[in-house]
């Protein structure tokens, strides 16, 4: 009854360490740093300082078999990108000694590439916006000629391994012809054939699914209220929704396609011009707002942990909505934007709300059935070291990073 749990700093490895430590289940919490966000529970047993996956990966996968040779855990839960990435490179290995309940790489890969999703997506028939994948000079040159601005450039990949450095890519917006071409050609020389695609305006839903053997087990569906930043970025404030048996059809039947095994997330945004839900990507693990289906009743940590196991695990649909989950911190981060900025920093899509109605609604600190993602009264700690890192970073003046590597 042992599971270990990579990268300690993340929002859903805590939400995982909660689930399967209330459950009775003994959690290690792996880290490039000697303290973290999941190592500050209470229902962590145990913190492990490995080296950095981004600077020292073939460090850490020498670090995780020889963790796991003496067979003390029965699950490893690598809980990033890049972690996945790195795990699923020595999963046979690693299977011999503990139970690793992620795809292989080919899969992963396959649900990685956001111009793979795409195209995997629109022969299923699932609406996407409409995207634009140039591959050669002329062919950008043309595009950009036709095109209505502005328009969204998107990474391929989040994460790319290039000459032994992983590098990131981020979301910008083009405005006009020149502007595309310039910020095109930058994207593609960070990760190369970027996407270009029309920019949704809408509400952003997401459908959390866990597949197995080819059976869908649990499926849970919410909305996204606030983000950060406010005009597109990782959800801060949001609500579990009724069970959309279409969204949840599309998702699982594009996960089908990838031949998908575990968690992820099929992300949406609603398109204001004709009401369709539309495809923005896939996570092919467990995300950010993880702890909101908890709450919701929906335990995806403790269903996942029991199939690796290899028990038999009833499906599961059904949650309580109307349940809010709301990161803090994050709303805070949000709430600043809006008081900087008179519009959203893509410069066509106004904000819905005064900068005066932003500020109440983040005071509204009391809402029925709303529960703070990282600060719980039954397990402080995590909102205490969150609240010391925050103000750390603010005072120090460092820039939030995608992965911090750290150092033991």
């Amino acid at each position: 009854m042992s599971v270990f749990v990579t990268d300690g700093d993340q929002r859903a490895t805590l939400a995982v360490v909660r689930a399967l430590g209330q459950a009775g289940i003994r959690v290690t919490v792996g880290n490039s740093r000697a303290t973290s966000l999941a190592g500050s529970s209470r229902y962590c047993a145990e913190r492990v300082c490995y080296p950095s996956p981004v600077a020292q990966r073939t460090e850490f996968q020498s670090f995780m078999l020889a963790q796991v040779r003496d067979g003390r855990y029965r699950v490893l839960l690598p809980m990033t990108d890049i972690t996945m990435q790195l795990v699923a490179e020595m999963r046979q290995q690693l299977g011999l000694l503990v139970r690793v309940p992620i795809p292989d790489p080919v899969q992963i890969a396959r649900a990685q590439d956001k111009r793979e999703v795409i195209l995997t997506a629109q022969r299923l028939g699932i609406p996407c916006p409409e995207t634009l994948m140039p591959r050669e000079e002329h062919d950008l040159a043309e595009c950009a000629k036709k095109l209505r601005y502005p328009v969204v450039i998107k990474p391929r990949l989040s994460w790319l391994l290039r000459d032994g450095k992983w590098v990131s890519g981020n979301v910008q917006y083009a405005h006009d012809v020149q502007d595309l071409i310039e910020k095109y050609h930058e994207a593609h020389m960070l990760i190369p054939d970027p996407l270009i695609q029309e920019k949704i305006e809408g509400e952003g839903r997401g459908v959390f699914l866990l597949s197995w053997n080819g059976e869908l087990k649990a499926a849970f569906c919410h909305r996204r209220l606030r983000e950060k930043p406010p005009w597109g970025g990782v959800s801060v404030y949001r609500e579990s929704v009724p069970f959309d048996a279409g969204l949840v059809r599309e998702s699982f039947d594009l996960l089908q396609a990838i031949e998908w095994q575990g968690p992820a997330m099929v992300e949406f945004k609603l398109d204001r011009r004709d009401g369709k839900a539309k495809l923005m990507e896939i996570n092919g693990r467990f995300w950010g707002s993880l702890q909101l289906a908890i709450d919701a009743g929906m335990n995806f940590p403790l269903m996942l942990y029991r199939l690796a196991s290899g028990e038999e695990v009833p499906s599961e649909f059904n949650y309580q909505v109307g349940v809010k989950s709301r990161w803090l911190l994050g709303d805070l981060d949000h709430l600043l934007i809006r008081l900087k900025h008179a519009d959203g920093r893509n410069g066509f899509s106004r904000f819905p709300t005064s900068k005066l109605q932003a500020s109440l609604d983040f005071l509204k600190l009391y809402e029925r059935n709303l529960h703070y993602e990282v600060f719980r009264f039954k397990d402080p700690g995590p909102g205490w070291y969150e609240w010391k890192s925050y103000i750390t970073q603010l005072v120090g003046r460092r820039p939030p990073r995608k992965e911090d590597p750290g150092a033991c």
